[in-house]
């Protein structure tokens, strides 16, 4: 008979949380004042490529540059290029960029939420793969088309959003924002780095710039992850990232723990399990894009402060999972989803 699994591994032994809340009161005494080390980092939308000409994270006295000199376009919440390091706490930022399929330039400066950045890297978290106390090691300023602007600070196992932020057109003479490239015509550049990138090109062809889209992405749901699985069988983690270019890891007591989270939607979810037999299992989810935002706004249409639960099973072969989304009174199929589930060996 199924049941619903909401815990992950069995929670540590007693020793090894006070050894754990010893090592995080220790070194987050030390972060602010000695270990705190974190890039600076850069990401656009897949098919949207930018170039940064300038960027700083700054304080009064102090700043911190944001990589430039490079074609971005890795993906969106992706930490596509860091150069050098810092233990700043920035107040603000400012960039002036260029936007390759707009053929536009955009630049803004913006105070930063200090006391909510100060706050996580002093918090910090317990990894996963460690199982020692860390910290945020980067913060990405991610650009998409229309000028929009999102910052994270990004962790080994979770990414958070701290602001978003609206960038203005601008103008900027074409020799100064590159004066290394010998082709004196604009246009005539621009067109051949877009005409490099034919699937950029295409996708500008049939869907334009997709204003709008990357707020889209930004809307959140109260939901968690549930696991029907046969009775003895238990969830070791979930790492689920959004498309709003968040990242969720859930492992040990927040798994166990199971809060029902603001989250947006998840595009690809790992995990790892054990079936009743001790058998550990891998699996890969990526979700479709149309299927799976249609289900939350029909799981949601009634009521936008529900309580959602993204729900995974297994079949009887451990060859794939059954993944629905519900509510109290219904629940919707996902059946486009691409999986892969395997065994793994010891």
């Amino acid at each position: 008979m199924a049941v619903a699994l909401q815990f992950g591994l069995a929670a540590c032994s007693n020793q090894l949380k006070k050894e754990l809340v010893a090592t995080q009161n220790t070194e987050t005494k030390q972060i602010m004042n000695t270990t705190l080390e974190w890039a600076p980092g850069v990401c656009a939308p897949k098919l949207y490529p930018v170039e940064v000409y300038r960027g700083d994270f700054y304080t009064d006295n102090d700043w911190l540059s944001i990589p430039n000199g490079g074609i971005v376009e890795a993906g969106w919440g992706d930490n596509g290029m860091n150069m050098g390091e810092g233990s700043l706490i920035p107040d603000g930022f400012s960039i002036t960029y260029f936007s390759y399929l707009e053929n536009k330039f955009y630049t803004g400066k913006f105070a930063l939420p200090k006391e909510q950045i100060k706050e996580l890297f002093e918090k910090g978290l317990i990894g996963y793969r460690t199982k020692k106390y860390v910290t945020y090691d980067a913060m990405i300023v991610g650009m998409a088309p229309g000028g929009v602007l999102v910052v994270w600070m990004m962790s080994r196992d979770n990414q958070i959003e701290i602001g978003r932020y609206q960038a203005s057109e601008t103008d900027l003479e074409w020799e100064i924002f590159n004066p290394r490239i010998r082709i004196e015509n604009k246009n005539e550049y621009v067109s051949g780095v877009v005409s490099r990138r034919p699937n950029a090109l295409a996708n500008f062809k049939k869907n334009g710039l997709m204003l709008g889209l990357w707020d889209t992405y930004r809307i959140k749901y109260s939901w968690r992850p549930v696991f029907e699985f046969p009775a003895g069988s238990k969830v070791d983690h979930i790492d689920m990232k959004m498309y709003n270019g968040e990242e969720d890891l859930l492992w040990g007591e927040a798994l166990t723990a199971n809060a029902f989270v603001p989250r947006a939607i998840t595009w690809r979810t790992t995990m790892l399990f054990f079936d009743e037999t001790g058998q550990d299992y891998g699996a890969d989810i990526d979700f479709d894009e149309a299927e799976i935002f249609e289900a939350y706004k029909q799981i949601y249409r009634n009521d936008k402060e529900q309580d959602g639960e993204l729900v995974f099973k297994y079949n009887d072969n451990r060859s794939s999972l059954i993944i629905l989304l519900r509510n109290k009174t219904e629940e919707i199929e996902l059946r486009k989803c691409k999986i892969g589930i395997f065994k793994r060996t010891k």
